[in-house]
């Protein structure tokens, strides 16, 4: 989680080896991401709703991808949902 002005960000990092069946962008279907806005909800009303520098938050997804040579790549998608 991370605050960009008056935004709450939650960011879901993923990753998948190379043998995976779906890549790390398509594992956050759409179970997880009702998990997470559950989560996100819980969190807001807890800690944030009352906090008027705060005017909403955002989900934002990001995917690892490990390369042959031992580096990464990451995708970063902002509002992801």
């Amino acid at each position: 989680m991370l605050r960009e002005g008056a935004v709450i960000v939650f960011v879901e990092v993923r990753t998948r080896g190379p043998g995976a069946w779906t890549g790390a962008l398509a594992s956050v279907d759409a179970k997880k991401r009702a998990r997470l806005r559950r989560a996100g909800e819980l969190l807001w009303h807890e800690r944030f709703a009352h906090d008027a520098t705060i005017d909403r938050v955002r989900f934002d997804v990001a995917a690892v991808r490990f390369l042959p040579d031992g580096s990464a790549e990451v995708e970063h998608i902002r509002a992801a949902f």
